[in-house]
């Protein structure tokens, strides 16, 4: 595959493998070591770099994926061979550097956050770099680097232009000498190449695709991209419904307005989802499509009521997410369909919404359980309702209407909720794994439930939006 993209400066067109992973391109092809990698699965940072911009995680990218985007390394980061760039200087003068393997993708992170942000709090620049792990334990003197450049950094790169590519269609440019990669720029080549192609897997941010390849647990003959679908990505509502395009990812969903404000519980998730670079590259469709118990988007989904509209060249048809996801693993998804879209009805009166996770550390954990809940309540903290999604505690993200239903009347009381515990335990079906039993998944999926006394009303008075309750646009 031929592929022009400018990196740290320079225009490069090379002709590579389009199933090549990033990482192994700069660091075995071009030479480029110090973009580090540590895990391979996205979790440590090592190899962050900048595309257009934007962190991204290398070893979750593929060589396909370079095509026309502007890259900067932590070589081509410093304004020239003689001079730091402000982040490496501080780093090095607040003594941040212990072994050094984690540095670069650490600089990287920062020199990127600190463009953007440089007035943030300390708070806000631990949060930046969660996604960056530290094994020499040294966040202290990288925070005090951070704090000690924050007025200095701008911006990393300039607004991107267009890389010009070859003229070449999207199925011509997949001849490679491995795995072909088809990335169509419309939904109508894209059915073209599934046509093509019915056996080929689709990809959308990769961050679970390219590590299931990588450890060999699957082995496409060929992987259609759809980053390149502009259809497929963006948030629009209407009167009733706020439709969130599959391709968007999560850093945007999160970073929209309506969302945080209209669905708290879905933005609250999103928070916990992994770490910032995960975020801006993992989609919501593919979170979905995925079908973990334990995925982070689904029970918020699930407590929202949301649907999932399903598109292919005959048409397009939707379905509750609840009808979708049918075991760990398995959708409705029928061949020649993807998902497009998420479509979640607008709350008609005032909600408690709140989202929580229980997992074995306090960053991109993967849930032992986790609750959503959607509950509407009167005026006068009476529950008129009560939405309640269980994630990592069945096969699939379960509600118990024996729960809901024995909570609408009621008020959020202690007494309330320790009352309709022991339903959860029964209606539940955990299974034992590595990091939990079955039995501690029952106390803790009941225990999640005490999180929404927080909510309870004192008074007859209802509490403001943007505190403990939230009011629907």
């Amino acid at each position: 595959m031929k592929i022009n993209f400018v990196l740290n400066g320079e225009e490069m067109q090379l002709d590579v493998a389009a199933d090549r992973r990033a990482v192994d391109l700069l660091r075995e092809d071009l030479c480029l070591t110090g973009t580090k990698e540590g895990c391979g699965t996205g979790e440590c940072g090592a190899c962050t770099i900048l595309v257009d911009g934007h962190t991204r995680l290398s070893c979750l990218m593929l060589a396909s994926q370079l095509a026309g985007a502007r890259i900067t390394t932590i070589e081509g980061l410093a304004p020239g061979p003689e001079k730091l760039h402000p982040v490496q200087q501080s780093f090095v003068e607040h003594g941040a550097v212990q072994c050094g393997f984690c540095t670069p993708g650490m600089v990287i992170t920062t020199a990127d956050f600190l463009a953007r942000k440089p007035h943030a709090s300390r708070t806000e620049m631990a949060e930046a770099i969660s996604g960056n792990l530290c094994r020499c334990t040294g966040y202290r003197k990288i925070l005090d680097a951070m704090e000690g450049v924050a007025e200095e950094v701008g911006l990393p790169e300039a607004p991107p232009q267009p890389v010009a590519q070859p003229d070449v269609s999207p199925i011509a440019e997949s001849v490679v000498t491995k795995r072909a990669v088809f990335s169509p720029k419309s939904l109508a080549e894209l059915w073209a190449i599934i046509s093509e192609h019915p056996q080929a897997r689709i990809l959308a941010g990769g961050t679970d695709l390219l590590i299931w390849i990588r450890n060999r647990r699957i082995d496409p003959p060929s992987l259609i991209s759809l980053t390149g679908i502009d259809a497929l990505r963006g948030i629009v509502e209407d009167s009733h419904w706020l439709r969130i395009g599959a391709g968007t990812s999560h850093a945007a969903i999160l970073g929209d307005p309506i969302v945080s404000v209209m669905f708290p519980v879905l933005a609250q998730a999103l928070k916990t989802l992994g770490s910032p670079h995960i975020r801006r590259m993992a989609t919501i469709g593919g979170n979905i499509v995925t079908g973990s118990p334990a995925g982070d988007t689904l029970p918020p989904l699930h407590a929202l009521g949301a649907e999932v509209e399903l598109s292919s060249v005959s048409g397009i048809r939707r379905l509750r997410i609840s009808d979708f996801i049918l075991a760990p693993g398995k959708t409705a998804l029928t061949p020649g369909e993807i998902l497009s879209a998420i479509f979640i009805p607008k709350m008609t009166g005032p909600t408690v919404q709140h989202f929580e996770k229980v997992g074995l550390r306090n960053a991109m954990a993967c849930a032992v359980a986790s609750i959503a809940a959607v509950i509407g309540v009167s005026a006068d903290g009476t529950i008129e309702s009560a939405r309640l999604a269980w994630g990592s505690v069945g096969p699939t993200v379960m509600r118990i209407p024996a729960v809901e239903t024995a909570l609408v009347g009621r008020t959020l009381t202690r007494k309330t909720i320790e009352n309709v515990i022991p339903l959860v335990a029964a209606g539940i079906s955990p299974l034992d794994d590595v990091r939990a039993s079955a039995d501690y998944r029952r106390l803790v999926a009941g225990n999640l439930l005490l999180r929404l006394l927080r909510f309870a009303v004192p008074s007859a008075e209802m509490p403001s939006a943007g505190t403990a309750m939230e009011k629907s646009l």
